[in-house]
């Protein structure tokens, strides 16, 4: 049985060092927001169901940036991977805090629409 790895093969030049550390320098930035963002986001106990995966997202922005960084300053592919790993699940955490935020405001508009529409009907003209 042949346990070969499929290898994609970059050339790294100081364009891409250069790209690689900006990138791993916002994904920390943005990562940092987004954690903050979450946190204050977990204040209610119902928008916690949404602030939470905001953490998590933020966490896994902040590695893929650490990530980049290395893989910049170390040319070493296994930093690579980490910080694509990181990425994908930060966009699945983030995919399921919209979802979560999207269902919730769809909740919150039906509640509302029940409440103005049992209170409308209370009144007699």
């Amino acid at each position: 049985m042949d346990m070969t790895k499929d290898i994609i093969q970059i050339d790294v030049d100081p364009v891409i060092i250069k790209k690689m550390s900006f990138i791993g320098t916002i994904h920390k930035i943005f990562g940092v927001l987004a954690i903050i963002a979450g946190g204050l986001t977990c204040f209610g106990i119902i928008t916690a169901i949404f602030g939470v995966p905001y953490i998590i997202a933020g966490i896994k922005l902040f590695k893929s940036g650490s990530s980049f960084s290395y893989a910049a300053y170390s040319n070493d592919g296994k930093f690579l991977r980490e910080a694509i790993i990181n990425l994908a699940s930060f966009w699945l955490f983030n995919l399921i805090a919209m979802a979560a935020t999207i269902v919730f405001y769809i909740f919150f508009i039906i509640i509302l629409m029940i409440a103005v529409s049992a209170n409308s009907s209370s009144y007699y003209y």
